[in-house]
């Protein structure tokens, strides 16, 4: 599990239960995952989240 409080919009993430994949996308009151699937997931910020950090894929400018 990571500091859900250092989170930060453009970060990927994992599901450590699934290994699926997602992107942060609202850091506000709740921290919103727009997972890859189309599902999108709600943490709160004062509880424990089961997801971690991934490393950015390749830097060949791909964004999208």
């Amino acid at each position: 599990m990571i500091n859900i409080t250092d989170l930060q919009v453009g970060q990927r993430v994992a599901r450590e239960d699934s290994g699926e994949i997602g992107t942060i996308v609202e850091v506000d009151g709740e921290i919103k995952v727009k997972w890859d699937s189309g599902r999108t997931s709600y943490y709160r910020r004062k509880k424990p989240a089961k997801i971690e950090l991934v490393e950015k894929a390749g830097s060949d400018g791909s964004g999208e």
